[in-house]
């Protein structure tokens, strides 16, 4: 066990030695989350909008070959929904340490598309409603699950240090911790972000 444990790391860190040998690059971004659910089964009284909210955070580029970047990232992001129902306002407001792991590749020098794995650790959960008296907020991290899984696409634009980007992040996480009715809650989110490369 402990040999192929061996073998595996040993080949990891010869493929990893041509990346590192051509260079990485390291910078931060921020920008808009465009974020929304899909919530499966239920009524035709519950209405959707999207919860316009921040990300931001830090990336490392890994260049792989002349074409090809591998580039993880740590970011904040503010996720979730705002609901109707039955006349009754309320914001769901889930916010996410979230570490996407995009395989980058470069074409026309300036432009790129990426496409990875997403992987996110809920840092809060709460909901509030709004009534005609006023405004209710409750925590609601004990009905949230923790770890939310899904998959990211998009693609951007380098001016020099400049990046532009815009992803679509797909949730493929069941969010919602009541597992026992047929109704499913996953996240949806568009990005836009700026960032520096230093």
């Amino acid at each position: 066990m402990i040999r192929s444990w061996s073998l595996v790391c040993g080949a990891v860190l010869l493929c990893a030695s041509p990346a590192f040998a051509q260079g990485f690059t390291f910078g931060v971004k921020g920008g808009l989350n465009v974020a929304t659910q899909d919530i499966s089964g239920v009524g035709s009284g519950v209405s959707l909008s999207p919860r316009i909210g921040l990300v931001a955070g830090g990336f490392v580029t890994l260049r792989l070959t002349s074409w090809l970047d591998v580039q993880p990232e740590g970011l904040y992001a503010m996720k979730g929904t705002r609901l109707k129902v039955a006349g009754t306002k309320s914001d769901l407001n889930l916010d996410y340490f979230e570490v996407p792991v995009l395989a980058r590749v470069r074409f026309a020098k300036m432009f790129y598309a990426e496409a990875g794995p997403s992987m996110a650790l809920r840092v809060q959960a709460k909901a509030r409603s709004r009534f005609s008296g006023g405004t209710e907020e409750v925590d609601v991290s004990d009905q949230v699950e923790r770890f939310d899984f899904g998959v990211g696409m998009g693609g951007g634009l380098l001016l020099g240090p400049l990046v532009l980007d815009g992803r679509y992040t797909l949730g493929l996480t069941d969010v919602d911790k009541d597992k026992g009715d047929a109704s499913k809650t996953k996240n949806r989110a568009i990005s836009v972000t700026a960032g520096i490369r230093f």
